[in-house]
């Protein structure tokens, strides 16, 4: 008996093709050209510098045309996640002079007024540009409030989100509700603020910059805002921008020595 793996004498040499249907590829290549095997070679290694580079800028061209649309009265629309609506009006909030704690909570009134209003992005720059002007309520005019007298316009507008504040940290007694307040400058803030609590404007102003209110018992607290998104213009996301770049820490020497990647302090 032959040993294991010895090839038997009457069975002959292995072919290089089994099957006969299938060409050997050994002879045809070793009949091609020495100038076209080099060129076939070299497609299998390299691609062509056209293919990718056309794929590449179809990508880039769908990813900068997502979310933006044409409306004919604002010109080039841009949509936002309500994410990103929350985000980009806290820290416009912030740069427009509110604290951290008001400027998250406009975030949140924000993505409130945006699932139900286009011109939210109006709304915010209205208020980030009138934010100086606008007055908190003084503690007399808060305790006439508590206790149910009528109120006293002042001379400046009410600030929408201190009033609110004011009225979510103090809520007022059910005996001073219905509260009718004077003059609230930008009442839709003050309505998207009270939103998430047991009270609400009874008739809200819209997009008004001044208006009087008045603050009802609401019987049931409403969920939060979800569904949809926020559409803004150009014009108006690039001044919200400029207030949001506010809050940013200027670029120093320093920053840019200890910044990632820079210095020594991946070293480290």
């Amino acid at each position: 008996m032959a040993p294991c793996g010895a090839a038997s004498p009457d069975r002959g040499e292995i072919p290089l093709c089994r099957d006969p249907r299938q060409s050997d590829r050994r002879r045809i290549a070793a009949r091609r050209h020495i100038a076209r095997q080099a060129g076939l070679l070299r497609r299998a290694q390299f691609r062509s510098p056209l293919g990718p580079l056309a794929a590449h800028r179809a990508v880039q061209r769908r990813a900068a045309d997502r979310g933006c649309r044409h409306d004919g009265g604002r010109g080039r629309v841009i949509d936002l996640s309500l994410n990103e609506v929350e985000t980009l009006c806290a820290k416009a909030a912030r740069g427009a002079g509110f604290s951290w704690g008001l400027a998250e909570d406009i975030g949140r009134a924000a993505r409130r007024i945006a699932v139900e209003d286009e011109n939210w992005g109006m709304a915010m720059l209205c208020l980030a540009e009138n934010a100086q002007s606008l007055t908190a309520p003084d503690p007399a005019r808060a305790a006439r409030w508590r206790k149910g007298e009528a109120d006293k316009p002042a001379q400046t507008p009410l600030c929408p989100i201190r009033t609110a504040a004011l009225l979510l940290d103090a809520p007022l007694p059910a005996s001073a509700l219905p509260l009718a307040i004077l003059g609230v400058g930008l009442p839709v803030w003050l309505d998207a603020m009270l939103r998430r609590s047991a009270m609400r404007v009874a008739r809200p102003a819209g997009l008004a910059k001044r208006a009087d209110v008045v603050i009802e018992h609401r019987a049931e607290i409403e969920r939060p805002a979800t569904g949809r998104r926020g559409a803004i213009d150009e014009r108006t996301l690039a001044a919200l921008n400029s207030f949001a770049a506010r809050t940013y820490v200027p670029e120093s020497e320093r920053s840019r020595m200890r910044g990632a990647g820079g210095g020594r302090v991946d070293d480290e």
